[in-house]
């Protein structure tokens, strides 16, 4: 118990400064880059300390989600490295406690963090991925950003725009073109913002076209329908809604519709599932390879630690600068290949399933044969 406690404490301490250095690098670099944008900010919510409080407090979020199986990996080597620096680890081993028993600690640790990791992704992540999407240039989410077109495949409808402001979840200019089946408006809708509202008793999820100049008598026309279910809403059967408007049900959420990465990234499981069977999107191997790589994860991570820690543990006494090496090597080659797989995913060669738990098909038998001394 003592010696659980002291490894512990160690890896702990290691943790702690190895995050809280490479984070600060990163972000005192980042800072420097973009502190023109800061600085104008900073005038209008008062002060800059403010400003970057709030802007990396939430990145210090996600960096802790995209680093900590390195630095879980980093902490164990550099504690158990200490002990052999200091000979404590051969008093330990001639003490007769055994290698597994030393290691038990870091690898008990590196779990901890990995369930860490899974409930900061599950809970953490998803509540501000608004926020984390927003760099230096868009701090309040207001800066007018080019509106790549966008389909909603359940309806076909062609969602186009001039621009669009993240933080007012609003299109200006939408012009939408109609596919044949809902084309008896015209061949395309046009406004002036499009607004995106979630579901409500009143209507589905969807938006909220204001300004429609065409068609010009949009107020006139009776809803659209499309297999007995309501796609486009309007003034005349809708006391809801107000003169020159209309609403377009899409499943299409508004980060969704603009393109953004982050809302699969930062997703919780279950809502990566449901964009998964969600008709409107129309989604590629990204999002169901990730869902199958969040349940391996926690796998991996273990599997990378019992790759590392033997180069400390293992019977071959190697210089702490020779064991810190080979982990970075082993590190590096455990991360291309599953880069490498998951290419062949995005690529569609191999399976989003397949893809995702094939470097644990590989790394799983290669850390239990490099652990295997540990147990002896």
């Amino acid at each position: 118990m003592l010696i659980d406690r002291y490894l512990l404490r160690a890896q702990f301490q290691a943790f702690c400064i190895v995050f809280i250095s490479l984070a600060g690098l990163t972000f005192v670099i980042d800072a420097f880059t973009n502190l023109e944008e800061f600085a104008l900010h900073a005038e209008k919510t008062g002060g800059l300390a403010k400003v970057l409080g709030t802007y990396y407090g939430y990145r210090l979020i996600s960096f802790f989600d995209a680093t900590s199986p390195i630095i879980s990996l980093a902490s164990g080597m550099f504690a158990l490295s200490w002990l052999e620096r200091h000979n404590e680890l051969t008093a330990l081993l001639a003490a007769g406690v055994t290698r597994w028993r030393i290691a038990k600690p870091a690898i008990f640790f590196t779990l901890f963090v990995s369930l860490l990791a899974i409930g900061n992704r599950e809970f953490v992540l998803p509540s501000i991925r608004f926020v984390i999407s927003r760099n230096a240039q868009d701090l309040d989410g207001q800066t007018q950003k080019n509106f790549e077109a966008r389909y909603d495949h359940e309806t076909e409808m062609l969602f186009r725009g001039k621009s669009y402001q993240e933080a007012l979840q609003r299109i200006d200019s939408p012009s939408l073109l109609m596919p044949p089946l809902l084309a008896e408006f015209g061949p395309q809708i046009d406004a002036t913002a499009a607004v995106w509202k979630p579901e409500t008793a009143e209507h589905p999820a969807g938006y909220l076209l204001s300004g429609v100049t065409g068609p010009p008598d949009i107020d006139s026309l009776p809803a659209l329908k499309l297999q007995d279910k309501t796609v486009i809403y309007t003034a005349q059967n809708s006391p809801w809604l107000k003169p020159s408007e209309c609403f377009v049900t899409s499943g299409v959420r508004f980060e969704q519709m603009i393109g953004s990465s982050n809302w699969s990234l930062y997703s919780s499981t279950i809502n990566l599932i449901y964009a998964v069977s969600n008709p409107s999107l129309g989604v590629g191997a990204e999002v169901p390879l990730r869902v199958h790589a969040r349940f391996v994860t926690p796998f991996l991570d273990i599997s990378l630690v019992l790759l590392g820690i033997p180069l400390v543990l293992g019977p071959s006494r190697r210089g702490v600068f020779v064991a810190v090496g080979l982990c970075v090597l082993t590190t590096v080659m455990f991360f291309l290949t599953i880069i490498g797989f998951h290419a062949l995913a995005t690529s569609y060669i191999l399976g989003p399933s397949l893809a995702a738990w094939a470097p644990l098909v590989v790394m799983a038998p290669l850390a239990a044969w490099r652990a295997q001394p540990m147990w002896e």
